[in-house]
């Protein structure tokens, strides 16, 4: 692809940031060492002079500092065409340092060039050079008849905005104003904020009774087959919670090479639970009999009753205008048995990792499923599992809701804690 070529001065916080930029803009770029340009008189200078002669490209960090230098250029380049280049607020880190920043958002150099781009071409600045952008004509009165501006819900709803829009949320109101001018209208601006949040679903114990399959079938068996043996319920607990299943015993939880072989992820899962018989007390020969027994029990719709208000609750959302996905640690049939429980038809997708080879709380599987569902501003992950549904979906982005089965065991991630399903109702209204 061919470099940006502008004629104006690009003023960026630091030299990483020019570095960055200098891969795909052809012009003159300034850092301003940070908060350096404060003191730096003869920087200050050079920036009114070279503005005021070929305009400015100011481009910093969505963070407090950023705007604030962003502010102090502004002032001091008064006389100067400058054009605002934003970028959205990305959690994460650059790869040069130890530690996040204070916030916990990308800077310019930590940003995508892709995502870059798109931020030039919103403000107009493309490889033709800065074109006239097509402008609404929004005022603040119509920000506070879109509930952005002046009402008791603003907040929310201008984050949820600049979320979709991919757009800082620390905008004066007046550079708010003009960025939704120059990247929407009214009518888009509606449906965002009308629109509701995505739910993403875990499956057992959230959906489904949560019973404990795993465990209970291996003592059925052992008990049913050889109970000679007097295997205790505490000796298959000892030798197989926390075991055997691919999210436990792939370093972590990333099990993509199993998708190459065919029947993977039960070939893994048989021969680790093959090894928990033997340590069981079984024989090699016992344990391998038995073994091929869990599969269809563990399949089987009528092993995985769900809770009485499941689908109430699943329609009764759908008609109030939510969308629904799964993301669930199952096997690959788990589709099939979604088909047979009567659940795929509030689904718009279903994420299982035993088809992705990444189990939660991994970020892969959460991004996966956010790509499926459009990369929605505003989303709720549901479950019963605070690490692999609370923990690793806040670290993407989502509220949550923590099914508490056992109580009292929600920590200061969960936005919302209930006890039952049919709960969820009083949240999302």
């Amino acid at each position: 692809m061919d470099k940006i070529k502008v004629n104006q001065i690009i003023v960026v916080e630091g030299k990483y940031d020019a570095i960055k930029l200098d891969s795909f803009v052809d012009g003159l770029i300034i850092p301003v060492n940070g908060f350096s340009i404060f003191k730096d008189d003869e920087k200050k200078l050079l920036l009114k002079q070279l503005g005021e002669k070929n305009g400015i490209i100011l481009l910093t960090d969505s963070d407090t500092a950023g705007f604030k230098i962003r502010n102090y250029i502004q002032n001091i380049c008064r006389k100067a065409k400058i054009t605002n280049v934003y970028i959205p607020q990305i959690e994460g880190k650059e790869s040069r340092k130890s530690e996040p920043s204070k916030e916990g958002t990308l800077g310019v150099e930590g940003i995508n060039k892709e995502i870059l781009l798109g931020c030039f071409a919103n403000a107009g600045i493309t490889a033709e050079g800065i074109t006239d952008v097509h402008k609404s004509d929004m005022t603040y009165m119509d920000l506070y008849g879109l509930g952005l501006s002046g009402t008791e819900n603003a907040m929310a709803n201008r984050e949820k905005v600049c979320k979709t829009l991919n757009i800082p949320t620390k905008l004066s109101k007046k550079s708010f104003l003009e960025v939704l001018n120059r990247m929407t209208d009214k009518k888009q601006l509606e449906q965002i904020v009308n629109e509701k949040p995505v739910l993403f679903w875990d499956f057992h114990g959230t959906l489904t009774l949560h019973l404990h399959q795993w465990t209970d079938y291996a003592y059925e068996l052992v008990n049913t087959y050889y109970p000679q043996y007097g295997i205790t319920m505490e000796k298959v607990c000892e030798e197989l919670d926390g075991q055997c299943l691919p999210w436990y015993t792939y370093k972590d939880r990333d099990s993509r090479e199993l998708l190459a072989i065919e029947d993977g992820w039960w070939k893994s899962c048989n021969a680790e639970l093959v090894k928990m018989f033997v340590r069981c007390g079984l024989t090699q020969e016992e344990a391998e009999t038995v073994c091929p027994k869990v599969r269809p029990y563990l399949i089987a719709p009528e092993n995985n009753p769900l809770y009485d208000d499941t689908k109430m609750v699943l329609e009764t959302l759908s008609k109030r205008g939510y969308r629904h996905y799964l993301i669930s640690n199952n096997y690959p049939e788990l589709d099939v048995l979604m088909d047979q429980l009567g659940l795929s038809e509030y689904f718009e997708a279903q994420v299982i990792s035993g088809k992705i080879g990444f189990d939660k709380p991994r970020k892969e599987i959460f991004e996966y499923a956010l790509e499926l569902a459009g990369n929605p501003a505003e989303r709720y992950m549901i479950g019963d599992n605070l690490k692999d549904d609370v923990h690793g979906s806040k670290a993407c982005g989502f509220k949550t809701i923590f099914l508490d089965l056992r109580g009292n065991r929600a920590d200061d991630k969960c936005d919302h804690a209930i006890y039952e399903i049919k709960e969820i109702l009083d949240i999302l209204k």
